[in-house]
């Protein structure tokens, strides 16, 4: 379990978490005007990571998830890919809840 406070995620905005085992993905959080959102940090399309700097996952109007790989856009609400070679697919959930102001991500980065 990781816990960030709910005040270092400006919003619209978004926070890179990542594994400290190469053979598997991070995960990231979105903080956007209907909530908060985590997936992890894998394209359904080509399994690449999404961002191309650290906490950088969002398109330039700060409304939808950007894969810097190949321009997919995803909604930061459900991950649910709108654009893009992978359309119709979605990144993968990760669990979270929020607790007098932090944010509790349920995963491991790894060893």
């Amino acid at each position: 379990m990781i816990t960030i406070a709910l005040q270092q995620l400006p919003c619209p905005g978004s926070y890179e978490i990542e594994s400290r085992d190469p053979a598997k993905p991070g995960a990231f959080i979105v903080h956007h005007p209907q909530g908060i959102s985590a997936f992890l940090n894998r394209c359904p399309h080509t399994g690449a990571p999404l961002n191309w700097q650290p906490d950088q996952f969002l398109d330039f109007e700060q409304k939808h998830i950007l894969c810097s790989l190949h321009g997919a856009l995803f909604r930061s609400q459900d991950g649910f890919c709108i654009a893009g070679p992978c359309q119709g697919q979605s990144l993968e959930p990760v669990p979270i809840r929020i607790e007098q102001n932090q944010i509790q991500i349920d995963f491991n980065p790894g060893v």
